[in-house]
């Protein structure tokens, strides 16, 4: 649909899996960090029991995240983010060998397919992808690891952890009596960045990390990448992204930041129980208790010239009078003797602009709405087609489950942190 004030509703585009490839071929130029190289590349950055994290080990994934997140390499980048790099190796150190311990392992088959994958998803194929790596001074077993430990975990917390996640009727209830509860309240897509800290001592360190992330985001890195690469949090496989999120859903001060950002805009770091928050409101809809409605919307645009609109509007409501159905309002403009011109959108209710939904929300199905006067001429809408997508169940306890299992495998991973002998080298 086009024509202001009627401008074309765009649709909400979940943010998946970065496209890392773009990334790397967008920035390779700019990494000019000296190899690593000699005795240097293997001396120790860090020892997790007994298991080494080398200079090199480090240097590599620093350059993934700095690549992947689309920062530009500088002594200065790398200082910065030297730190929760090693964190995050850490981390993945103690997950491979909290996996080993339970006999877990990657087959090469799951190794490939997880690459195979990325690649596909930036249309290229594995030795494509592979030779992008090298050009970005990546080595390939580097980017394997990281890929490595994801799996590895994953399988982890499926063993351990969801077996123990038990979702009652009763808890799946409640949220669907909160949701009627809410109905025509307003809900916010919200990407998240958390990043978790164990103790006092450790928290002005994460604290120092999160502002920093927060600097770069702010100078343009791409907050999905960064999510990816940073995040403590469930979601950073998915950018950070946390869907639809009702007012109370999140802890009190992220909730009380999201209510006062406007779209597009981010907040933080914000201190919470356990971790700090990066936040990012990308876009805001009304509940709807029901499930969302979706509708396919016909648009008939008479043109105008300026001061001429009534009087188009006048032939607008005579020409669709008869129009009785989406089939029939298509032929229109071979059936008058001034132009129209016909769209046809496939769109969700909460999305369009109040004017729009409050004159398609009760529209029966094929039958024309009042002429609606804009800048540049008339515009008559037609519903097509209304569906409402029902909200199941299924789809609320797995909700409820993810949270459960985020939840659960932050406090694993600290457990393990705490038990862990960890010495830092650098």
């Amino acid at each position: 649909m086009a024509g202001d004030p009627f401008e074309k509703c765009r649709k909400v585009q979940t943010l998946r899996f970065l496209a890392l490839a773009l990334a790397l071929a967008a920035s390779w130029v700019f990494l000019a960090a000296p190899p690593v190289q000699g005795q240097d590349a293997m001396r120790p950055a860090a020892i997790v029991n007994d298991e080494v994290i080398s200079v090199l080990d480090l240097a590599q994934r620093l350059r993934i995240a700095i690549v992947s997140s689309g920062l530009e390499d500088t002594q200065e980048t790398r200082n910065r983010l030297t730190r929760p790099v090693l964190r995050q190796l850490i981390d993945e150190k103690l997950q491979l060998q909290e996996a080993a311990r339970l006999d877990i392992s990657v087959e090469p088959e799951q190794l490939e397919a997880a690459i195979a994958e990325i690649a596909s998803r930036n249309n290229m194929n594995v030795d494509q992808f592979t030779a992008l790596l090298q050009r970005s001074g990546i080595l390939r077993d580097y980017f394997e690891n990281q890929i490595r430990a994801q799996i590895s975990w994953s399988q982890v917390i499926s063993r351990r952890l969801l077996p123990t996640i038990q979702i009652s009727d009763e808890e799946v209830d409640a949220v669907i009596d909160r949701q009627a509860e809410l109905d025509g309240q307003t809900q916010s897509r919200v990407k998240e960045i958390f990043l978790d800290f164990d103790s006092p001592e450790e928290e002005s360190q994460v604290r120092a990390t999160a502002e920093r992330l927060v600097e770069q985001l702010r100078g343009g890195a791409d907050f999905a990448a960064v999510a990816r690469q940073f995040s403590q949090s469930a979601t950073a496989s998915l950018g950070g992204d946390l869907g639809w999120i009702l007012e109370g859903e999140l802890p009190d001060e992220v909730d009380a930041q999201v209510k006062q950002l406007s779209t597009g805009r981010l907040a933080g770091p914000i201190r919470s129980t356990g971790g700090y928050y990066i936040i990012a409101v990308i876009d805001r809809r009304q509940v709807q208790a029901g499930g969302e409605t979706r509708l396919r919307l016909m648009q008939l645009q008479f043109p105008a010239p300026p001061g001429q609109e009534s009087v188009m509007a006048a032939e607008a409501a005579r020409a669709s009078a008869e129009i009785v159905s989406c089939a029939q309002a298509e032929t229109l403009p071979d059936r008058v003797a001034f132009p129209v011109s016909v769209a046809a959108d496939d769109v969700a209710l909460s999305q369009l602009p109040e004017g729009i939904r409050t004159v398609v929300a009760d529209l029966p199905v094929g039958k024309p709405s009042e002429p609606i006067v804009g800048q540049g001429g008339v515009i008559v809408l037609l519903v097509c087609l209304r569906e409402t997508d029902e909200v199941s169940r299924e789809e609320i306890e797995r909700t409820l489950e993810r949270e459960r299992m985020d939840l659960l495998a932050r406090r694993y991973l600290r457990d393990l942190r705490r038990d862990a002998n960890i010495e830092i080298r650098i």
